[in-house]
């Protein structure tokens, strides 16, 4: 329900103001806008807003005269003065008029901005976020900028909830910040090992953490520099760890050696497993996984999501021996996932997909509830079911569904 609605709406001006000003805190940050221009009541509950989310192109998309004004008269007669300037312009513009006169406790900041970044918009942001921190208040924040992040981004301590997604960071690690994050997304992400390490390090309380989107050619991901780290080190740091989603290319930071068949550090909250970009081919990929899956005695869901690279296709489709890339029954005859209930495997494109991995899961989860495929074509979908559907089950209620894409 958008704000003109709202305000049509005659038995909502009846409801306690307490209730109303609840309602409005829902709306995206446009509707709440327009709300104040077209009642006196609303105009400035604005103001004392909560959450605020600001996007680079909100400014052209306003087309419309009566969400044009309301932006004008939201934001000072500043921008009416200044048309010419660009989207950017007027939303960094826009950010400061709203810090400016907003009252009350920001608890949930968005900036998203796309493109290149000059340094003198870096140092803008670099502004707002000192701005920010200054007020002890924000626990969650989300960034999506194609720049390098100013060092401000380490001075909110109050922060539970930090989502990065285009960016990079590169600081010294002497800089302390966060400390009390919970949830850490990081997607597109530039970032060196050590930095990482430290993040990591700094926040115990972490209890979800999603790493998406690098390795290959890409500029993204953890950058490793002569760094080493061990799987053990790494799980030290994630000792709460709930919910994790990882980016195959990036645990290659921590299997430069022998991957161990087991660590010292258990990850015993650990419940919820994402692997993207997963390929059995890359053997220290595959140890990585059933070693994690070992480590997590509480799993509940695992997810999987197989691609493969045409530019490695001629390299490894012909040669390849599922007998020595196989995962065998002898080689993780000590797993036992006593609580897994539900598996879902996406396998797009991969020539000779291998099935074992799947047919251990059913093997040694005996209170799985669900496997759900996920295919490209229909049939690849029937050759799995086929394969699958004879395979010994630990779990007597198990369920395999799948479906196609094409």
């Amino acid at each position: 329900m958008n704000a003109q609605r709202l305000l049509l709406d005659g038995t909502i001006r009846t409801l306690p103001s307490d209730i109303i000003e609840n309602i409005i805190w829902r709306l995206p940050t446009e509707e709440i806008v327009r709300a104040s221009v077209l009642s006196k009541e609303w105009r400035y509950n604005w103001t004392k807003i909560p959450k605020v989310v600001f996007y680079e192109d909100l400014f052209d998309k306003c087309t419309n005269e009566i969400q044009l004004l309301a932006i004008e008269q939201m934001f000072g007669e500043y921008q009416r003065e200044k048309k010419e300037m660009s989207s950017r312009c007027k939303l960094f513009n826009a950010i400061y008029q709203f810090l400016l006169l907003h009252q009350g406790p920001l608890v949930d900041f968005t900036l998203s901005m796309t493109g290149d970044m000059s340094c003198e918009y870096i140092a803008e942001i670099d502004q707002i976020l000192l701005h920010l921190s200054r007020r002890n208040t924000i626990k969650k924040l989300c960034l999506i900028s194609g720049c390098e992040l100013p060092s401000s981004i380490f001075s909110f301590h109050q922060l539970t909830d930090l989502y990065l997604c285009g960016c990079s960071i590169n600081h010294p690690p002497t800089l302390n910040g966060f400390g009390s994050l919970t949830t850490l997304w990081l997607k597109y992400v530039c970032i060196c090992l050590k930095d990482f390490m430290h993040i990591l390090s700094n926040n115990p309380q972490l209890k979800s953490f999603t790493m998406l989107e690098g390795g290959g050619e890409d500029t993204f991901g953890i950058i490793n520099e002569d760094e080493y780290v061990t799987v053990n080190e790494l799980f030290q740091c994630l000792p709460v760890i709930e919910h994790l989603t990882l980016c195959a290319w990036n645990v290659q930071c921590f299997i430069t050696r022998v991957v161990p068949r087991e660590v010292a550090t258990s990850l015993v909250h650990l419940k919820y497993l994402y692997f993207e970009e997963m390929r059995f081919y890359e053997d220290d990929w595959l140890r990585f996984l059933i070693l994690m899956i070992r480590s997590s005695p509480n799993l509940e869901k695992l997810k999987l999501k197989m691609t493969y690279d045409r530019r490695e296709d001629e390299r490894w489709t012909e040669d390849f021996d599922e007998d020595l890339h196989s995962v065998t029954m002898q080689d993780c005859s000590d797993i036992w996932l006593e609580n897994l209930i539900d598996l879902k495997f996406e396998y797009f494109g991969v020539k000779k997909p291998n099935l074992d991995f799947v047919k251990l899961i059913l093997a040694k989860s005996p209170v799985l509830k669900k496997v759900r495929l996920k295919v490209y074509k229909k049939d690849e979908e029937l050759k799995w079911l086929e394969a699958l559907l004879p395979s010994p089950r630990a779990s007597p209620i198990v369920e395999i569904s799948s479906h196609h894409l094409n």
